[in-house]
């Protein structure tokens, strides 16, 4: 019995019955790749060509998904203005800049005279300073402070001698 095998429909032969003839539409098998592997770094990084004013110009793929990004949200694309503002988000541009102080009150330690701290203020910062800097500007400040003695005595003994 197990040598009748009866050949009909729905019934094939035992030595083609699994697929074992060449099949004429297939490709043999599958492909290799015959280029080098692609730097996938260097392609999103690399200059593309974008259209601007009916010029071709090359620019950084991240400057051109912006730009695109900048034209549909204009066309009123409103996932486009998302996106947008995310990048820019991400990129810091909706930060505010810090506000410079024009203006109010600075403490300066006890025993340090307003215009040794106003000058101190200007060239090193606000306090506390440290030791050898605050002994330097001190030393700069008194031998100013001297001069300016020795220079109003000088005009107060000239403007006396004018006098008499």
């Amino acid at each position: 019995m197990k040598d009748k095998y009866e050949v009909g429909y729905s019934k094939p032969p035992k030595a083609t019955r699994f697929g074992n003839r060449p099949q004429p539409n297939r490709s043999p098998g599958p492909r290799r790749a015959t280029e080098a592997a692609v730097d996938l770094a260097a392609t999103i990084n690399g200059p593309m060509k974008v259209s601007q004013r009916g010029a071709t110009v090359r620019v950084h793929p991240h400057e051109a998904m912006m730009l695109g990004l900048a034209k549909k949200g204009l066309d009123g694309s409103i996932r486009a203005i998302k996106e947008f503002f995310l990048e820019c988000k991400k990129a810091g541009l909706l930060e505010a800049p810090p506000l410079q102080q024009t203006g109010g009150f600075i403490l300066a330690p006890k025993g340090v005279p307003s215009q040794l701290a106003a000058r101190m203020v200007r060239t090193v910062g606000l306090p506390p300073w440290p030791d050898d800097v605050y002994a330097e500007f001190k030393a700069e400040y008194d031998a100013d402070c001297e001069h300016i003695e020795t220079l109003t005595a000088i005009e107060e003994a000239k403007q006396n001698d004018q006098g008499k």
